[in-house]
C-alpha cells in the first residue's frame, strides 16, 4: 500500500502537468449549451429588476464570527406542508454509456431557460403559503433550499464563492407573539462571472433529466422524506465495535459532575490536603439526617458539634450511644475520637492512605423539621450498630470499602460505594425504624406516612444499573437502539407539534411539488422550502414494505475520463450533504458525464457514510456554524429589505439595506447585473485531482489500479538473448548468459572475501 500511495502521488503530479499542456480542454462547450446558458442568465437578469435598485451598507460581519460549536446539528422539527406530484424512477435510472442530448432544441423543448430561471428565483418572501405558515409557527428564519446551500457553501481559508442573497424582514401579524419578526431569505442572484464548466453543467443538468427512466408519478405526500429515529442513527453510525473491558468505570453517557452531590442541601466541604476524592451523600428522614462523607472533610466542624447543646444545621454531632459513637469505640481506626482536638490530626497521620467513610447520624429533633421542610423526600434511616445481625452498620460498610480498596479490585470504586449505599438504604422503612428503636439511647421516632424515596439523582441510578451489564472483554458488534440515543429535544411547542395543516387552505404548485419543513439550528427555528425531483423504493427496517424515498442525482462533468473520475469538490459535497440533511431518507447518486462527448460514463450510488471518505476538505460542522452565525445576525435586523453580499476571497460578509434614492457610495444593483455574466478568467487551470477509489469499466477490463502508471511492457530480443523489461531487470533464466553455475561461484567468492575482511578487522 505504501508503494501504491507513492505512485498515486506521482501519477497525480503527472496529470496536473498534463492539464497545463491541455488547458484548452477545459474551455470546451457545445453550441447548444452556450445558447441555453445565455438565455437562462438573461431571464435571471429580468428577475433582478424586481428588487430595489440602490443599497447602502448597514454593517459587516465575519464569516467565522461567533462561538464555534462542533456539536451543532440541523435537527428536523416538523413537516408542515407537502403538495404536488413527483416522478417515479427505477434503481437503474440511466443505462451505461448512455448518450445525452447535446443540441439546444431537444433540451429547451422540455424545460425552456425562462421556466428554469422562474423556478429558481421564485421568491419565498412573496410566497403566500410561506407567509401563512410563518404567521402560525413564527420561525426565526424562512429560506429556500438554494439560499441555505449558498450560506453553507463557504469554506475557509479561500472563501472563493461570490454570491448575493436578497433578504426581507417582516413583522409577524399575530398579536401577542413572542417572536416579533421573521427573516425571509430568497434564492441567490445570478453571478457576475461564470466559468465554462458552470455553463456546461447548467445545460447537462437538464439534458440528464431527459434520459432518466420514469415510471409514472404519484402524490409527493406518500413519499417518506424522513427516516425514523432508529434508522437515522443507523445511517449516521451503523454498527459500532464496542470493546467491553474488565473495568466498566468509564461511561460517557453520564454527566459525572452530578456525582459530586446528591441532595440539594448537601454538605459542602473543602478539598482534603491529601487530594483524596470527596463524596458527600445526604439522606433525609423526618427525624434524622445521615451524612455519608469520605475523607477528612467529614470531621470539619466536629469540635463545634461535640457539645450536644451546640448543633449547627449544616453539621451533625455525636451523642453517646449513637451508631457512630459505638462504631468509633469498636474500631478506633475509623478516625473518631472522644477528644475533638485530636480528630484532624488523626485523619492526617492515620496508618492508612485509603479514603475513610464516616457516617454521622444526627438524631436531634431540632434539626429534623428544617431538613424535612427543605427535602420532602424520605428515606429509611440507618440501622443501629447494636444489631449484630445487620449487614449495613457503619463499621461493616467501612470495613468492606477499605478491604476492597486495599485489594485493588478492578472497576469503578465510586460506583461500588454508591451501590453499597443504595443497598444500605433499600430496606423497609418500618423495619428500619423498629430496629433503631431497640437501641437504648435512640429516642422514639415519629411515625411517618412518607414513602421511601432515594435522593440519588436519576442519572446516578442509571449509572449504577448500567454497571451491572456484561463485563466480557470480547469485542462485540452492538447495534444502536433508540434507548441508546434519545431523540433531540425539539424547540417547537407541543401544541404546534400536534397541529396539522389543511392543503385546501394553501395554493398547490401547477407542476412539480413543494415541501415546507421546520428545522432547529441550536436556538433558531428555520422553515425551509424545497422540492423532490425523483423517487424510488427503498427498504426500511422499521417498515414491512418498501417505501418511496427522495432520489438526488448530481451531474458531474468529467475532463479526465481516460484516467478516472474527478474527486468531489467542496461545493458538490456541500450540495449532496445539504439535500440529505433536509430529507434524511434521500438516496444520493452521482452521474459522471463526459464533458466532451456528453455521455454518462458512470452512475454511482453513494454509500450512507460517504462523508467519511471524501478528501475535498468539506466539514459540515464548520458550514453549520457559519450558517448559524449569519442567520443570527439577520434576526437582529429591523424591518425592511436587505442584500447579503460576499466577494470572493474575503472572510467577511456585507449587509446592505435598501435605500430610497441614489446617494454617494451606494450600491447600484441594476448596474452590476445590467448584462450577462462575464466569463471568469481563473489564474490557473481549473484542474481537479482524480479519485483513486472509484473504479471505471476501463480499469476492470485492463486490470488497472486507478491513478497508477501502466505496467511496463516486456520487450523480447531476437535470438537466444534474455528478455529485458523497461527497467533493465533480467529474469531468472538458467539459459541466460553465465548460467546459475557462474552465479553460485560468484556468490561463494563474495562470501569468502567478506569473511576474510571480517577476520582481518577483528
Amino acid at each position: 500500500m505504501a508503494r501504491v500511495n507513492d505512485e498515486v502521488m506521482q501519477f497525480t503530479r503527472y496529470l496536473q502537468d498534463a492539464a497545463k499542456v491541455c488547458a484548452e480542454d477545459y474551455n470546451f462547450i457545445t453550441p447548444g449549451a452556450m445558447k441555453y446558458s445565455e438565455e437562462f442568465f438573461s431571464c435571471c437578469a429580468e428577475f433582478v429588476k424586481t428588487l430595489p435598485q440602490f443599497y447602502r451598507i448597514n454593517e459587516m460581519t465575519s464569516l467565522t464570527g461567533g462561538t464555534f460549536n462542533p456539536a451543532l446539528t440541523l435537527s428536523f422539527e416538523k413537516q408542515l406542508l407537502i403538495m404536488g406530484k413527483v416522478d417515479i424512477t427505477d434503481h437503474k435510472m440511466v443505462p451505461a454509456d448512455a448518450p445525452l442530448a447535446s443540441d439546444y432544441p431537444s433540451v429547451s423543448s422540455e424545460n425552456p431557460p425562462a421556466k428554469k430561471a422562474k423556478d429558481m428565483h421564485a421568491a419565498i418572501s412573496s410566497d403566500g403559503n410561506a407567509e401563512m405558515l410563518c404567521a402560525r409557527y413564527e420561525p426565526h428564519v424562512c429560506l429556500t433550499r438554494d439560499a441555505m446551500v449558498t450560506l453553507l457553501d463557504n469554506h475557509s481559508p479561500e472563501f472563493a464563492e461570490r454570491w448575493e442573497l436578497p433578504v426581507v424582514v417582516k413583522t409577524n401579524p399575530r398579536k401577542g407573539s413572542l417572536q416579533q419578526r421573521t427573516v425571509y431569505v430568497d434564492s441567490p442572484l445570478p453571478k457576475t462571472e461564470v466559468t465554462v464548466r458552470e455553463r456546461s453543467r447548467l445545460f447537462h443538468e437538464e439534458s440528464l433529466k431527459l434520459s432518466i427512466k420514469r415510471n409514472g408519478s404519484q402524490n409527493v405526500f406518500s413519499v417518506m422524506t424522513e427516516l425514523p429515529h432508529d434508522e437515522k442513527l443507523k445511517e449516521e453510525s451503523g454498527q459500532r465495535n464496542v470493546v467491553s473491558f474488565e473495568s466498566d468505570a468509564l461511561d460517557f453517557d453520564v454527566d459525572l459532575t452530578d456525582l459530586e452531590t446528591f441532595g440539594d442541601t448537601a454538605f459542602k466541604t473543602p478539598k482534603s490536603p491529601k487530594k483524596l476524592k470527596q463524596l458527600d451523600v445526604q439522606v433525609v428522614t423526618p427525624t434524622a439526617t445521615c451524612v455519608v462523607t469520605a475523607g477528612k472533610s467529614s470531621l470539619i466542624g466536629r469540635k463545634a458539634s461535640h457539645d450536644p447543646t451546640n448543633i449547627d444545621q449544616n453539621t451533625t454531632g455525636d451523642k453517646p450511644g449513637s451508631p457512630v459513637s459505638d462504631a468509633a469505640e469498636e474500631n478506633p481506626k475509623l478516625g473518631l475520637n472522644s477528644d475533638p482536638e485530636s480528630t484532624d490530626e488523626q485523619m492526617i497521620t492515620g496508618d492508612s492512605e485509603d479514603e475513610r467513610l464516616v457516617i454521622d447520624d444526627c438524631l436531634s429533633p431540632s434539626v429534623a423539621p428544617a431538613k424535612v421542610t427543605a427535602e420532602p423526600s424520605v428515606s429509611p434511616s440507618v440501622k443501629s450498630s447494636s444489631s449484630s445481625s445487620s449487614s449495613s452498620t457503619p463499621h461493616k460498610v467501612t470495613k468492606q470499602i477499605r478491604q476492597q480498596k486495599r485489594a485493588r479490585v478492578s472497576g469503578d470504586q465510586l460506583s461500588e460505594i454508591l451501590q453499597m449505599q443504595t443497598n444500605m438504604f433499600s430496606s423497609n422503612a418500618t423495619e428500619s425504624s423498629a430496629t433503631t428503636q431497640d437501641a437504648p439511647s435512640t429516642p422514639k421516632r415519629v411515625e411517618s406516612t412518607f414513602h421511601p424515596v432515594s435522593l440519588v439523582k436519576p442519572c446516578v441510578t442509571s449509572y449504577l444499573e448500567r454497571s451491572k451489564s456484561d463485563n466480557s472483554p470480547e469485542v462485540s458488534t452492538v447495534p444502536l437502539t433508540q434507548g441508546d440515543h434519545k431523540e433531540p429535544k425539539k424547540i417547537l411547542s407541543q401544541e404546534l407539534q400536534a397541529g396539522a395543516e389543511d392543503e385546501q387552505d394553501y395554493k398547490a404548485p401547477e407542476e412539480g411539488n413543494l415541501l415546507y419543513k421546520l428545522y432547529s439550528l441550536e436556538d433558531l427555528l428555520l422553515m425551509v422550502r424545497s422540492s423532490v425531483s425523483l423517487t424510488h423504493t427503498r427498504r426500511v427496517a422499521s417498515s414491512s414494505t418498501n417505501q418511496h424515498v427522495p432520489v438526488q442525482v448530481l451531474p458531474k462533468l468529467e475532463y479526465q475520463l481516460s484516467y478516472g473520475v474527478e474527486r468531489l469538490s467542496r461545493g458538490e459535497a456541500c450540495q449532496l450533504w445539504a439535500e440529505a440533511a433536509l430529507h434524511s431518507s434521500t438516496v444520493s447518486y452521482i452521474a459522471h458525464i463526459d464533458a466532451h462527448t456528453s455521455r454518462v460514463a458512470l452512475l454511482r450510488k453513494l454509500p450512507d457514510d460517504w462523508t467519511q471518505s471524501i478528501t475535498c476538505g468539506f466539514k459540515a460542522s464548520k458550514s453549520l456554524n457559519i450558517l448559524h452565525h449569519l442567520l443570527k445576525k439577520l434576526t437582529r435586523l429591523e424591518e425592511g429589505s436587505y442584500l447579503l453580499a460576499h466577494k470572493p476571497g474575503e472572510p467577511f460578509v456585507s449587509i446592505l439595506k435598501a435605500a430610497e434614492g441614489k446617494g454617494r457610495g451606494e450600491y447600484n444593483l441594476l448596474q452590476v447585473h445590467s448584462g450577462p455574466p462575464q466569463p471568469s478568467s481563473p489564474s490557473c487551470v481549473p484542474w481537479i485531482p482524480v479519485d483513486p477509489v472509484v473504479v471505471l469499466p476501463f480499469h476492470q477490463t485492463h486490470q488497472r489500479v486507478p491513478c497508477t502508471f501502466p505496467p511496463p511492457p516486456k520487450v523480447v530480443k531476437d535470438g537466444a538473448g534474455p528478455s529485458v523489461n523497461l527497467q533493465g531487470r533480467q529474469p531468472q533464466n538458467k539459459f541466460s548468459l553465465g548460467g546459475n553455475k557462474n552465479k553460485k561461484g560468484r556468490a561463494a567468492r563474495r562470501k569468502n572475501y567478506i569473511k576474510r575482511l571480517v577476520q582481518k578487522s577483528v
